[in-house]
C-alpha cells in the first residue's frame, strides 16, 4: 500500500478520436512552467521520472483499477457478485450475459486503457529523446524507465484484449498503435487479431526483461516482466516458450508461497502482508482520507469496492453498508467452495422466542459452533478436509454473523458482526428485495474490501488495497496446465503446492490433503465442470476475486459450462433472470465512436454486438 509514486502528472483533457489519442503537444501544453511541457521537457532525469509516474498512474484511471474493473465489468461477467439493487438494466444485462451496445460500464475502460498505452508510447519516445543528450551516468536508470514503460505498454494491452478481444488467435483484438500520433492519418488505425496482439505484448516484454535491473518490487523488474511473460505465451499457444519462463520464475525468482495466515491478509490493504514474496507485480494504492475523493477523480489509491462494501450489524440490529451497498458474492459460488451449511435465516437456524415486540431473535448453537469450528482450525493441519469448506472461502469472502469489521456508530469506533448484504434488521428481509431467507446467504466479498471502517466517512471512498497482477501460485497452476498431458506427476505436484498451503501445510512436502490424481474430486458440487478438474478448481479458487478468472474462462472456452453453473442473477424488481451464453460475450462492444469517425476498414465494432 505504501512507496506510491508521487507526484503523478497525468495529461489534460485529450480530444475524442482512436483510443482517446492526442498529440504529443497537447499532451505537453500545460501552462505552469514548473511542469512538464514541449518548451522544458525534458531537461533531465527527474523530468522523465514524472511522466514514467504517469504511466503508472495511469493504473489509477477511474474507469479502470480505481473503479470500473471489479464492480462494473469483471466481478459481473465472471459471476464473482451478484446485485442487491435491480433497477439499472445496463447492470443486469452484464451478469445476464445480454450485453447491448452503448453499455458505458463496458465499454468506457477502453478509454482508460488506450490512455494507458498513450502515456506509455509517448514516455517511450520522450525517453529516447532524453538519452541523446543524457550522462553515461543516467544510462541505466533511463533503461529502467524504458522497461517500465514497455511492460506497462503490454500491461494495459493485455486487459483490453482480455475484455474486448475474441480469445480465437485470428478473432479480432484491439487497436497496435506503437507511437503517438502526430497526424489525423495516422490515428487511423484499426484493430489487429488477437494472435497479433499478443505477439506484441511479447515483444514489448521480451525487449523490457534485459533493461530491468531494479529491484525494487514496490515497481516493475525483470522477474515482472519474465512472469507476464510465461502467462502471454502460454495464451497465445507458445507453450514451449511458456515452459521456459515459468521454470525461469519458479527456480529463480526467489518467490515462495507466503502463510495461509500472511495469505488470508494480503487483499485488504495491510502494509505488512503486501509486496510479500509470491507476489511478481501489483498495484499500489494508498488511502487518502484527507485529498482523496472518488467519482472520477485522481488519486493515489483505489474506489474498487464502492459497489461491494461489507454490511455489518448495528447496535440497535440494523444491517448498514460500509459504502455504496450494491453487490454481494453469488450465492452460488459458496457449494462451489463446498459450503453447503443452511442459510444463516432458514428455519433450520434461527431461532426465535417471543412474540411482536417481544420477540428475541437467535441463531442456533450447533450454527453458530460448527461456523466458529471452522474459523478455529484455519490454517492448520486440523482442518477437516473432507468435513469442511475449502478455506479459501474465508480469504474471499465474509461470513454474516461470524466474521467481524470495524465501524463507527454514535461516534464510537468498534468491531460488529458482518451483516447479510440486505437491508431492515438482520433477522429480516426486504420484500422489494426478492431473497428467500430460506435460501440466501449474501456474503460480501472480502478481498479488495476495505474492512476498517466506512469507505466513504474514514478514506473519502479511496483505499489502500494493493491489487494483484501476478501471483506465484498462479504460475504453478499455469505450469501444471501445460505438463498435464506431458508430465502430470510434476503437474500434479504444482498443484497440491497451493493446495497445501491453503489448508494450512508446507507448499513442499506430502500432506493429508493432496490431490491422488488430476481428475481427483475437488470440493465443489458433483454437477460442476470444475468436480474433477484439480486444476481449473485451484485456478478459480486461488483466483476468485481477483479479477483474472475470466481470462481463463476465455481461453478454455468456459463460458457454456460457467453459465450452467450459475444460472441466474438478480433481476429487476424482486425477479431473477437466467444467464444466458452466446459466444460473442468472449469480446464486449467497443465504444461506438471510434469506428464511427475513423475510417480504417479495419476498425469494427465486435463481432456479435
Amino acid at each position: 500500500m505504501k512507496h506510491f509514486y508521487k507526484n503523478i502528472i497525468l495529461a489534460p483533457a485529450v480530444a475524442l478520436g482512436l483510443s482517446g489519442l492526442a498529440s504529443c503537444a497537447d499532451f505537453l501544453n500545460l501552462s505552469d512552467p514548473e511542469s512538464l511541457s514541449d518548451g522544458n521537457f525534458p531537461t533531465d532525469i527527474e523530468h522523465v521520472g514524472l511522466i514514467v509516474n504517469s504511466v503508472y498512474g495511469a493504473q489509477h484511471h477511474w474507469y479502470f483499477l480505481g473503479n470500473y474493473w471489479a464492480g462494473y465489468v469483471m466481478y459481473c461477467i465472471d459471476h464473482t457478485i451478484d446485485l442487491q439493487w435491480h433497477e439499472d438494466q445496463e447492470w443486469v444485462d452484464i451478469l445476464a450475459g445480454e450485453v447491448k451496445t452503448g453499455n458505458e460500464k463496458v465499454t468506457d475502460p477502453w478509454t482508460a486503457l488506450s490512455l494507458g498505452v498513450y502515456y506509455s508510447n509517448t514516455a517511450l519516445e520522450e525517453i529516447a529523446e532524453y538519452r541523446q543528450t543524457a550522462p553515461e551516468s543516467e544510462r541505466e536508470t533511463l533503461d529502467n524507465y524504458e522497461g517500465e514503460c514497455l511492460f506497462f505498454r503490454a500491461f494495459y494491452r493485455w486487459h483490453m484484449l482480455s475484455l474486448y478481444g475474441q480469445p480465437d488467435m485470428d478473432g479480432v483484438g484491439i487497436p497496435i498503435i506503437q507511437s503517438v500520433p502526430k497526424t489525423l492519418e495516422e490515428m487511423y488505425v484499426g484493430r489487429a487479431t488477437t494472435g497479433e496482439c499478443y505477439q506484441a505484448i511479447i515483444d514489448d516484454l521480451t525487449a523490457a526483461v534485459p533493461l530491468l535491473t531494479q529491484t525494487d518490487n514496490h515497481r516493475v523488474t525483470a522477474w515482472s516482466a519474465k512472469a507476464f511473460l510465461a502467462k502471454a505465451c502460454f495464451f497465445a499457444g507458445r507453450n514451449e516458450e511458456a515452459k521456459a519462463y515459468l521454470e525461469d520464475c519458479i527456480s529463480n525468482s526467489g518467490k515462495s508461497l507466503v502463510s495461509y495466515d500472511d495469505y488470508r491478509m494480503m487483499f485488504n490493504g495491510y502494509d505488512e502482508y503486501e509486496f510479500n514474496s509470491e507476489s511478481f507485480y501489483e498495484v499500489g494504492n494508498t488511502a487518502d482520507p484527507t485529498g482523496g475523493a472518488a467519482y472520477g477523480n485522481p488519486n493515489a489509491g483505489s474506489t474498487l469496492s464502492l459497489y461491494y462494501p461489507p454490511f455489518c450489524i448495528g447496535p440497535d440490529g440494523s444491517r448498514t453498508a460500509m459504502s455504496y451497498g450494491n453487490q454481494y458474492m453469488h450465492d452460488r459460488n459458496l457449494p462451489r467452495f463446498g459450503y453447503n451449511d443452511p442459510a444463516p435465516l432458514s428455519s433450520q437456524v434461527l431461532q426465535v422466542s417471543g412474540s411482536g415486540d417481544d420477540a428475541v431473535y437467535s441463531l442456533s448453537e450447533d450454527y453458530m459452533a460448527r461456523q466458529q469450528e471452522y474459523r478455529d482450525r484455519l490454517g492448520t493441519p486440523s482442518y477437516d478436509y473432507e468435513a469442511y469448506p475449502d478455506p479459501r472461502l474465508f480469504v474471499c469472502a465474509l461470513q454474516p454473523f461470524v466474521d467481524e469489521v470495524q465501524m463507527t456508530f454514535d461516534g464510537v469506533k468498534g468491531y460488529h458482526k458482518v451483516a447479510q448484504v440486505e437491508f431492515g434488521h438482520w433477522w429480516e428481509m426486504d420484500a422489494t428485495t426478492g431473497n428467500d431467507p430460506e435460501t440466501f446467504y449474501g456474503w460480501p466479498v472480502r478481498k479488495y474490501n476495505y474492512l476498517d471502517g466506512h469507505l466513504a466517512n474514514d478514506t473519502r471512498n479511496v483505499a489502500g488495497y494493493n491489487i494483484y497482477f501476478i501471483r506465484l501460485p498462479e504460475l504453478y497452476l499455469i505450469y501444471a496446465s501445460l505438463l498435464r498431458d506431458t508430465d502430470p506427476g510434476t503437474a500434479l505436484e504444482y498443484v497440491n503446492k497451493v493446495h497445501r498451503r491453503a489448508y494450512g501445510y508446507s507448499p513442499d512436502s506430502p500432506s493429508a490433503v493432496d490431490y491422488q490424481s488430476l481428475t481427483d474430486r475437488t470440493k465443489t458440487a458433483s454437477d460442476d465442470h470444475l468436480a474433477n478438474d484439480p486444476v481449473l478448481y485451484e485456478l478459480w479458487a486461488e483466483t476468485f476475486g481477483e479479477m483474472r478468472w475470466w481470462e481463463y474462462v476465455r481461453h478454455f472456452r468456459l463460458g457454456p459450462k460457467e453459465a450452467a453453473w450459475y444460472r441466474t442473477v438478480s433481476g429487476p424488481g424482486a425477479a431473477k433472470t437466467n444467464i444466458v451464453w452466446q459466444d460473442r460475450n468472449y469480446a464486449m462492444p467497443i465504444p461506438t465512436k471510434e469506428f464511427e469517425s475513423n475510417p480504417n476498414p479495419d476498425m469494427v465494432q465486435t463481432p456479435g454486438y
